[in-house]
């Protein structure tokens, strides 16, 4: 579906012409951004750390895993016990703030954000799963026409759209071939 496709069938569920569609399209994207984990929205970076802290990308939602030379796990910012050659981070703001002494770059893997979708750039969620964008859009709608039976009809569509997300990520995430064995000695 393009996005042409998808706001024209938009206006055809809402049936009105002064629907704010653009506006529905962005709260449901605010909405279900920090709440979409996926395989797909996983990024790889190598920051660079200075005096102990490292700026993190704008699309960063979370932290999947931290990786360089030592181990790090994460700490309370108030006390941290920390074992010979472990490092511990905590996050303030954009920052992701170092205690011990960690390597001069660390590579992050972490859960990005998806970008908006417009008429000249799509993303990942919108492509593969577009029920989601579907449920959530038209969710917005009955929250501004105060429908309430609707709100909670498409809320049950979004559950079961995000459910359907989130068995993709796990199949997306098993890899390998099962090989059974009989656990004899020879």
């Amino acid at each position: 579906m393009t996005y042409d496709e998808f706001i024209s069938h938009i206006n055809a569920l809402c049936i009105r012409d002064d629907a704010p569609i653009v506006t529905f399209i962005r709260r449901a994207e605010a909405y279900l951004r920090p709440l979409v984990k996926h395989y797909l929205a996983e990024k790889s970076v190598t920051l660079t750390v200075t005096d102990g802290t490292t700026t993190l990308p704008a699309d960063f939602i979370e932290i999947r895993s931290i990786t360089g030379t030592l181990t790090y796990k994460p700490v309370s910012p108030t006390s941290a016990t920390l074992l010979e050659g472990q490092v511990g981070y905590f996050r303030v703001a954009d920052d992701l703030v170092f205690v011990g002494e960690p390597d001069s770059t660390v590579d992050v893997v972490y859960h990005s954000a998806f970008p908006d979708l417009t008429e000249t750039q799509s993303n990942w969620l919108f492509d593969r799963h577009v029920g989601v964008y579907l449920a959530s859009v038209m969710k917005a709608f009955y929250q501004f026409e105060k429908d309430p039976e609707g709100v909670q009809i498409e809320n049950q569509a979004l559950q079961e759209a995000l459910g359907v997300v989130a068995e993709d990520d796990r199949r997306g995430r098993v890899g390998g071939v099962i090989i059974m064995d009989t656990g004899t000695w020879l």
